[in-house]
């Protein structure tokens, strides 16, 4: 599976989900810097309608992940336990949304795919988030495309310090308390990167809407 393909993908999920509304497949995919939509017809041997019928599948996807991980973040006590079954259960349903798509035959090509892209959709809820703050901070698309990386290591992180403390099995208050902390010195790192990408103004105005969305 190319890194092209699975790019392509993540991409098309941010403009679904963060897009003010459903553009045709054709619009999206044709958009100046992207790929194609060939690569993934061609792969999954997807018809237009297929395309049609699955972008409301992705977009639902990133919005409720995007959606799980703001609530545990925003929580005292991170309910790690709980996230990792919303997620679960997420996956699962976006699974069944791609495979009643898909034919018999692509639904096995589909089975090795997946995996792989979860990664993506992780890159494409970081996007996301990313879009979500253009606007009110007036970042560039160069400063979107430096933050990138940084978003999406952030994201990543907070779900794996999550799946770990899940895994634990029992789960004391101390426990849900330094997943707190583990997620801020995320947040903290995140801050970092930023700050060498974007101007004192537009570090203010982030944290000021993080302090709002917690105060929520």
């Amino acid at each position: 599976m190319s890194r092209r393909l699975l790019s392509s993908v993540a991409v098309a999920a941010l403009l679904i989900a963060a897009g003010p509304a459903h553009p045709s497949t054709a619009a999206v995919w044709d958009l100046p810097g992207m790929d194609t939509a060939a690569d993934m017809g061609e792969w999954l041997k997807l018809t237009d309608n297929q395309l049609t019928t699955l972008e409301p599948v992705i977009a639902t996807r990133v919005q409720k992940m995007d959606a799980a991980l703001a609530r545990v973040e925003a929580a005292e006590e991170p309910d790690a336990l709980g996230f990792i079954r919303e997620y679960g259960e997420i996956k699962k349903e976006f699974d069944a949304g791609v495979l009643r798509i898909l034919t018999p035959d692509q639904s096995k090509q589909w089975e090795s795919f997946k995996a792989e892209l979860e990664k993506d959709l992780v890159q494409a809820g970081a996007s996301k988030q990313l879009a979500a703050m253009q606007p009110a901070l007036h970042l560039t698309d160069e400063q979107m495309t430096r933050l990138q990386p940084a978003m999406s290591t952030a994201v990543q992180g907070k779900i794996d310090v999550l799946q770990k403390l899940a895994d634990g099995g029992r789960i004391s208050l101390r426990d849900k308390l330094r997943a707190k902390r583990a997620m801020g010195d995320i947040n903290g790192e995140l801050e970092k990167a930023m700050s060498a990408v974007m101007s004192p103004d537009q570090i203010a105005g982030y944290k000021a809407a993080m302090d709002k969305k917690k105060a929520k």
